[in-house]
């Protein structure tokens, strides 16, 4: 799966008006429960850990091809200073079998503030070695990997 089409499934399955950071939670949470039910990645992106948790690598450029190619729209809410989105398009045809395990894992996730979801991912293994490892140094890629660490994220602790 493409990870544009990853984004798009959550905006379009998701309340409206989705903020970047929780956009890029909900997306890691998606691979990482992938990843750890499935030995295997979801999508081809990798995610770097930041201060308020994991993000995809290189979301504002994917977030800006994303608007320019007419699949999102950006709206400025200028009293809040804040980025949100709106899907403009749907996400490609994915397999009933996928959809079904993608909806399970967001409807775990998507009514959760940003905030929550940060607390979470910072309570996760594969967040927590990556920042360890680089001493703290903050941008690095999170080895999927280690998302087979992370039980918390098991389908059966829903």
């Amino acid at each position: 799966m493409d990870i544009s089409n990853l984004l798009l499934f959550i905006l379009n399955n998701s309340s409206p008006n989705m903020g970047v950071k929780k956009l890029n939670k909900l997306a890691f949470f998606l691979e990482f429960t992938y990843i750890f039910e499935n030995d295997k990645p979801l999508t081809g992106a990798q995610y770097a850990a930041l201060p308020m948790g994991p993000v995809v690598d290189n979301y504002k450029l994917l977030l800006a091809d994303m608007v320019k190619a007419g699949k999102i729209v950006k709206n400025e809410k200028a009293d809040e200073g804040l980025e949100d989105y709106l899907p403009l398009s749907r996400a490609q045809e994915i397999d009933p079998e996928m959809t079904g395990f993608l909806l399970t894992v967001l409807n775990r996730y998507k009514d959760l503030s940003p905030k929550q979801l940060e607390d979470l991912s910072h309570g996760l293994d594969s967040y927590n070695i990556t920042v360890h490892e680089n001493e703290g140094e903050m941008g690095q890629v999170i080895d999927k990997d280690l998302a087979l660490l992370d039980s918390s994220l098991a389908l059966a602790a829903l």
